[in-house]
This record gives structure tokens, C-alpha cells and sequence, in this order.
């Protein structure tokens, strides 16, 4: 059952990601929202408004994929016995990430 281990993060990822732009979509308000929960759950694309004054498309496709790769960096972890370690690594990355979208202030992404 290696397989299965491999492929459980990546089926959960997949099925997540849709939930979790949704959620994004929604709390930034067709742009009159406050994007908290787009800062939460996409803080790499939330962060690059900061240089580029809005959300560019390639920033877009990395939001799309973001969630699908945290699923293959989980897999790959658990396949290798590491998976504790690769859930720590990314969610460091992940929640310093998300604190610099509320530390550095926007005004059209507040």
C-alpha cells in the first residue's frame, strides 16, 4: 500500500484547492472585500501585490497550484518516512509567509 501513502496528500490536495479558492474568491469581495482569508490561505500571491499593485496572472496559476503542490511536497515526504518534517518545513514557509501579507500594508489589498 506505498502507493496509497503517496497518493492520499495529493487526492486531499486536489480536493481541497477548489474549496480554498473559493474561499478566496469570496473574501476578496470582486475586489471590495478584505481579503483576509486570500491572505490566509494564498499569502504568495497575496505577497506579490505588494510589488506589482495587483494580482498578475502569474500569480493566479500559482494560487491554482499551490494547494495541488503542498499535496506532492506532503506525498513525496511521506513516501520518504518524512512527512512530519515536510509538514513543518512548508507550514514555516506558509505562515511567514501570511504574516508578511498583514504586516506589509496595501491600500488596495488591505
Amino acid at each position: 500500500m506505498k502507493n496509497s501513502k503517496f497518493r492520499k496528500p495529493i487526492v486531499f490536495s486536489i480536493i481541497a484547492a477548489p474549496l480554498a479558492l473559493l474561499l478566496g474568491i469570496y473574501s476578496a469581495g470582486a475586489g471590495h472585500g478584505n481579503y483576509f482569508f486570500a491572505k490566509i490561505l494564498f499569502p504568495y500571491t497575496m505577497l506579490s501585490t505588494f510589488f506589482f499593485q495587483s494580482i498578475t496572472v502569474p500569480f493566479i496559476l500559482l494560487a491554482i497550484a499551490q494547494f495541488p503542490l503542498y499535496g506532492l511536497v506532503f506525498a513525496l515526504g511521506s513516501e520518504k518516512g518524512k512527512l512530519l518534517n515536510s509538514i513543518v518545513l512548508l507550514s514555516i514557509f506558509h505562515t511567514l509567509f501570511m504574516t508578511l501579507c498583514f504586516v506589509i500594508l496595501n491600500d488596495n489589498f488591505s
